[in-house]
């Protein structure tokens, strides 16, 4: 069924499934406490946690995805489409990724092109019912039109949605002194260590990888992927609720830990959706 003929169906459809995919390599998440925080909001859905999608790709598609991902990098972060033909180079990496053989990092993948991509890898799915969220090691952007550029993203809502971990890390702004500080520290030739001293002087400002706070984060951004499946309106303006689009770490830290709470409307919201999860599209 095609999105444009569900959202003509007059028939009341309920979420009944999520599947939230586990990243390809990261296994510093509790991914039970995020399936209980959800199932604590909507009792009547069943929450199932899945290897990475990437373990869904068939031997025979493998080089065919590879060079799927190798065109899916995002190479000029001022063009909205992102058109050139992978090197070998590109592919064979990507092709390593997705045996295992590679680690992923340090690449950025356009996410609406990641987007289709996992689609193609999930196969036919019947929206009415069945939400995915794809956890990811890969960093993702989206194009905005506020300023004609693409930009890092912790999370890409669409079908499927896209969870980025290095994406919580890398794409809210870290502190404006916390970039002077360093500015000035790499111009006088300091190392590693003195860089982590920096970070360190920072703690609690932003989150880091392998921080404990990141299973915390991640269960407002799979919120976030459920509310825009059901409402396609995923996220609120209060900087304490837990729906907030945070661009800075201390807005992220602000709404998911410090709050960790919805706002009154949200909160109502939820409580109307909780009962009875329809999908209101």
């Amino acid at each position: 069924m095609s999105r444009t003929s569900t959202s003509r169906s007059s028939e009341k459809r309920l979420l009944r499934y999520v599947d939230i995919h586990s990243p390809e390599q990261s296994t510093d998440v509790d991914f039970e406490e995020i399936a209980s925080f959800l199932e604590h909001l909507f009792p009547s859905v069943r929450f199932r946690i899945r290897p990475s999608i990437l373990t869904s790709v068939r031997k025979k598609c493998i080089e065919r995805i590879s060079e799927r991902f190798a065109s899916a990098r995002m190479k000029d972060p001022n063009k909205a489409e992102q058109s050139f033909e992978p090197m070998y180079g590109e592919i064979d990496y990507e092709r390593r990724t997705v045996l295992g053989e590679a680690r992923i990092g340090g690449i950025v993948y356009d996410g609406r092109r990641l987007e289709d991509l996992f689609t193609s890898i999930l196969g036919p799915q019947d929206l009415r019912e069945h939400v995915s969220i794809i956890l990811t090691d890969r960093l993702v952007s989206t194009y905005s039109t506020d300023d004609l550029r693409h930009h890092l993203r912790t999370i890409v809502c669409g079908f499927p949605s896209i969870v980025s971990l290095p994406g919580i890390v890398e794409a809210p702004a870290k502190p404006r002194e916390y970039y002077l500080m360093k500015q000035g520290m790499e111009l006088q030739g300091a190392g590693d260590v003195q860089l982590q001293e920096l970070k360190k002087a920072f703690e609690g400002r932003f989150i880091d990888y392998g921080s404990p706070k990141t299973t915390e984060v991640l269960k407002g951004l799979a919120l976030q992927g459920v509310l825009f499946h059901l409402t396609l309106q995923p996220f609120c303006d209060n900087k304490r609720c837990r729906l907030f689009n945070a661009h800075w770490q201390e807005d992220l830290i602000g709404s998911q830990i410090s709050s960790g709470k919805l706002c009154a409307k949200h909160a109502n919201v939820m409580r109307r959706l909780g009962k009875e999860p329809a999908i209101n599209w």
